[in-house]
């Protein structure tokens, strides 16, 4: 399963109706192919002719500082800018507009080289430190997080009052990646993730 796949497995799941999506460079990937009635999607510098009206021309951070405070959706993907703090800001930005039941979506949270995790667009393949992000997430009580292994890692969030948070308190470096990266993302296979949803 690649990220659309499991976007429109939730969307079926949950009869999820709301979608937002966090950086469309190239709408025709992904965006156009996501089965929900209502679409949103941020994207700041689009790569090509956007004529779809579902698609604004904002940075996340003025999306989200524009959003009506009672405007929720079921099911946000976020594939913005790969830098943690961008990202850490996506999704608790993401986690104000939420509906109870809804699911958050990270995408490029499992690295498989250590020249993908720099801080800047190295113009190869590019991950960026998306993954610390999830580990600073994890920190927060009331939420389950998990990191799907596919597609470069799909950071799974959904609330959970009854969990506690899970802080990491050594260093989120490469090395710390390579040994732990198991536990400090939660990383599960497609079918343990199906699992887990079926005893939810």
């Amino acid at each position: 399963m690649q990220r659309t796949d499991i976007i429109n497995y939730l969307i079926e799941r949950y009869n999820y109706k709301s979608y937002l999506e966090i950086g469309v460079q190239y709408p025709q990937s992904n965006f156009f192919k996501v089965d929900a009635e209502y679409k949103t999607g941020v994207e700041p510098f689009p790569v090509e002719d956007m004529l779809n009206k579902s698609v604004v021309e904002l940075t996340s951070d003025m999306f989200f500082k524009s959003l009506e405070a009672d405007v929720k959706y079921d099911i946000i993907f976020i594939d913005g800018l790969h830098t943690r703090e961008q990202c850490l800001a996506d999704i608790l930005n993401s986690l104000k507009h939420l509906t109870d039941n809804g699911t958050i979506l990270v995408h490029d949270c499992l690295p498989t080289a250590e020249y993908q995790t720099t801080h800047e667009d190295n113009g190869r393949e590019w991950t960026g430190d998306v993954w610390k992000s999830i580990v600073d997430i994890k920190a927060k009580d009331g939420l389950d997080i998990s990191t799907i292994d596919t597609d470069w890692g799909i950071g799974f969030i959904r609330m959970n009052k009854d969990r506690k948070a899970d802080e990491w308190l050594g260093d989120l470096d490469w090395e710390a990646y390579t040994f732990f990266r198991h536990d400090l993302l939660n990383i599960k296979t497609i079918q343990e993730w199906k699992t887990l949803l079926t005893n939810k």
